[in-house]
């Protein structure tokens, strides 16, 4: 699609420009959710928060005792862009326009965490194309579907005027300035005269106004002039959309403005009152799958291919019913006020027809509704299908990369990269070897078991779980051998040797997991990563140790988890930056 010809070409080059500019952020780190990369912990096992990431100044604390008595000051805050599922959500709430330009748009490149990672979105002439495409479509849509029409228009002038007022405070997340008005008037005027209808100029406005970076970026416009380093606490409209953004993906909701027109997003407990109403809103359900799907990577299911063949068919529609009995899980464990022990160990899952035929046992629901069992031999979300298929090979099951997925996403910690050069050839599935058998090499000699003394110990308690993720007692007609350990963590003393440490089974390990201070203080720095869009350094170490302490009094629950953020100093506020 070609660019709209009635912006013109001057208007697209300010567009792009000006987006550029706003784009202009601080040197990003890389890695991935749940990785140490940017600075959480190093690939000894020694766990902090903080380090060499793009940023940060000054040495990290590395403990809570050395946060005793100081701030916890906001960090860094980039400029945040709309990922393209916030842009679709949002023109969604807003427009009720299911028509999802945004994917269409140019990947972003490689983030140093989730997906809405700001440092992973730096624009280019690319997206200002896609942008303008989308707002094209998506104002075309809505005169097309008579929205415009409006019962005013005889007195056209204070009709568009209403109409920029009220469109302009839902996609600005903020009242529309006189000026604004006054120039969206200007846009309605060119759109309506010479020939134009009063539907057409409101097109253009609403064409306009999805162009602008004040819609496309998260802009925040708060008192300026304080000394650089100074925490300036951010305004009522900026907290609202802080809120909708973390909890949500997308706009804030009327009464979220609502509140922030009130003013009661400026205190702590008018804040919490909102996460508490917000987490009861559907869209809370799509941000908790965005989240655990990235942590621990059970989106990989859906490009994972088998040679064997199971029952029911392994194909795209198993695949989906598996992720989403993951979402039920994380969903229905959110909503009972659950822990971090019961998200890693409760004993039931959700399924439909297909899924119980997968598990083996009888579905107790009616029709095809997806119901809650309780299911032997599952503890938890480490243990879920879409995970452990996913994190398997297409004939056998992938020791390594379920004991990389604990280590990275449940600890924060990367393993050292293999040697260059190094060939890496997978084990061939032989009759009467185990799994565990055929990868013991790794794990005896250089230049490999460096690497899977760090690793395997982690996966090996899958074992039990087969290349589709289900149950077995046997691989190669030998019993299971499950055993693994928690080596390389600081807690435990750092043992190479996994019998020092010993996990037994998956059950064990998630139980293990949930007691670990490693574990707890992870999903504390992810949880963090995701509500800040970019990964924790020097500066955020206080905040997340206090965050730490207060997931811990709570009893680990996680509910007050996304309280403890949203109403932290770091969300409500941030600092002062140089000109």
């Amino acid at each position: 699609m070609a660019f709209n010809m009635r912006l013109g070409l001057l208007s697209i080059l300010s567009i792009a420009v000006g987006a550029l500019g706003c784009s202009k952020e601080a040197p990003r780190a890389t890695g991935s959710a749940g990785s140490s990369s940017g600075g959480t912990a190093n690939s000894s096992g020694a766990s902090g928060v903080g380090g060499s990431a793009a940023g940060a100044a000054g040495a990290a604390p590395t403990s809570a005792a050395d946060c005793a008595g100081k701030p916890a000051v906001p960090g860094r805050t980039p400029l945040r862009r709309l990922t393209a599922t916030e842009y679709d959500n949002t023109v969604r709430d807003i427009l009720a326009d299911s028509s999802a330009p945004g994917r269409d748009f140019p990947p972003p490149s490689a983030g140093s965490g989730f997906s809405n990672d700001a440092d992973a979105y730096q624009t280019q002439l690319p997206d200002v194309q896609g942008w303008v495409n989308a707002a094209e479509l998506l104002a075309a849509n809505y005169r097309k579907a008579g929205k415009l029409t409006l019962a005013c228009a005889a007195d056209a002038q204070n009709c568009a005027s209403g109409f920029i007022t009220a469109m302009g405070k839902q996609l600005f997340r903020r009242p529309v300035t006189d000026d604004e008005v006054a120039s969206y008037l200007a846009r309605f005027t060119a759109g309506s005269s010479n020939g134009g209808t009063f539907e057409e100029g409101l097109e253009w406005v609403l064409e306009r106004m999805l162009l602008s970076p004040h819609f496309l970026y998260r802009i925040e416009l708060e008192a300026v002039g304080k000394p650089v380093g100074t925490p300036v606490p951010l305004n009522d409209y900026s907290v609202a959309t802080r809120l909708s953004y973390f909890l949500w993906s997308s706009a804030p909701d009327p009464a979220l403005l609502a509140a922030a027109d009130a003013h009661q997003l400026s205190t702590v407990e008018g804040v919490a009152a909102q996460v508490q109403r917000m987490m009861s809103v559907a869209g809370f359900t799509d941000t908790l799958s965005s989240f655990h799907s990235q942590w621990v990577q059970w989106s990989d299911v859906l490009g994972a291919e088998k040679v064997a063949t199971t029952t029911p068919v392994w194909n795209d529609s198993l695949k989906a019913d598996m992720i989403h009995e993951s979402e039920l899980f994380v969903k229905s464990v959110f909503a009972s006020g659950g822990s971090f022990k019961d998200l890693l160990t409760a004993g039931y899952t959700f399924v439909n027809p297909a899924l119980a035929q997968f598990y083996g046992v009888s579905y107790p629901g009616a029709g095809t509704d997806f119901v809650r069992v309780d299911m032997p031999h599952r503890a938890g979300l480490l243990t879920q299908p879409s995970i452990l298929a996913g994190l398997a090979h297409p004939d056998q099951s992938a020791p390594i990369k379920r004991g990389l997925m604990v280590r990275s996403r449940m600890l924060c910690v990367d393993p050292p990269p293999p040697p260059m050069g190094l060939k890496i050839v997978l084990p061939t599935v032989t009759p009467g070897e185990t799994t565990k058998e055929r990868f013991a090499a790794h794990r005896s000699a250089e230049p490999c078991k460096s690497c899977h003394v760090f690793l395997d110990p982690l996966g090996l308690p899958f074992e039990n779980y087969d290349e589709f993720g289900r149950y077995r007692d046997t691989d190669q007609g030998k019993p299971v051998d499950a055993t693994g350990g928690l080596t390389m963590v600081q807690s435990k003393g750092m043992a190479t040797d996994a019998t020092k440490v010993p996990v037994n089974g998956a059950a064990d390990l998630g139980a293990q997991l949930a007691s670990l201070p490693e574990a707890e203080q992870c999903l504390v720095q992810n949880w963090f990563r995701f509500a800040a869009g970019h990964q924790e350094e020097n500066s955020d170490a206080c905040t997340v140790y206090s965050l730490l302490d207060r997931f811990n009094t709570s009893g680990q629950k996680l509910n007050d988890l996304l309280v403890a953020i949203a109403t932290s100093d770091s969300f409500r506020n941030r600092v002062e930056v140089a000109p």
